[in-house]
């Protein structure tokens, strides 16, 4: 052998990792950004715990507009009930102003408007009250007609169901607004902070950052 040449003995090469298989990888960044999506809207929460009810409502404002062709259908063949007509008029202008009167209730890093807020109860009280009153007038009104004309009448039931489903979303949204005090500091206490791995450093987002 030659002088310079080198002998290695028992020299095994390296085990080879095996490579994570591309589509777990896949699902762990979707499931990061899942987890990261949701800590978000915790802060956000934290900030404005009134976007709860303000989410019921909008809700309620949706069901309402989505559901106007059944109710006015109802309406034109209720062809014997006097201001019914005013009564879903009514009823849609309150479900779509609520809304913006919702948002200048709670404006941007100043302290809620209780003014604002006392009409936005008295707009769910209306809307509760028409949505009772329309209900009334329809079911007194089947009441006097022929079971052959209830059951080929679906459109009834549609508008009435619509109404009742109405109605409880907007209770729903005006005992979520009352009780904002309640839940509020406890949806404060749910730990937001942001683990980063690489030099186990515990980022804590403060309410008072700027939103993300």
């Amino acid at each position: 052998m030659a002088e310079n040449e080198n002998i290695v003995v028992n020299e095994m090469p390296p085990a080879e990792q095996p490579e994570e298989n591309k589509f777990f990888k896949i699902l762990k960044k979707i499931w990061a950004g899942i987890k990261e999506w949701a800590r978000k809207q915790v802060v956000t929460l934290k900030r404005s715990p009134q976007r709860i009810p303000l989410l019921v409502t909008a809700i309620s404002t949706i069901i309402w507009l989505f559901s106007l062709f059944s109710i006015s259908l109802a309406v034109s063949n209720a062809y014997s009930i006097e201001w019914i007509g005013l009564v879903v008029f009514a009823n849609t202008m309150l479900a779509i102003l609520v809304i913006p009167l919702f948002l200048n209730s709670f404006p941007k890093r100043k302290k809620p408007n209780f003014i604002f807020i006392a009409l936005v109860f008295v707009f769910m009280a209306g809307m509760v009250a028409l949505d009772y009153v329309y209900y009334s007038m329809i079911t007194d009104f089947l009441s006097g007609q022929s079971p052959e004309y209830v059951a080929s009448a679906t459109y009834f039931t549609s508008a009435t169901n619509a109404v009742i489903t109405h109605l409880v979303f907007v209770c729903i949204s005006a005992v979520l607004l009352a009780l904002i005090p309640a839940y509020a500091p406890l949806i404060k206490k749910i730990n937001t902070s942001k683990n980063i791995e690489d030099n186990n450093i515990h980022e804590a987002i403060e309410l008072e950052d700027d939103d993300e």
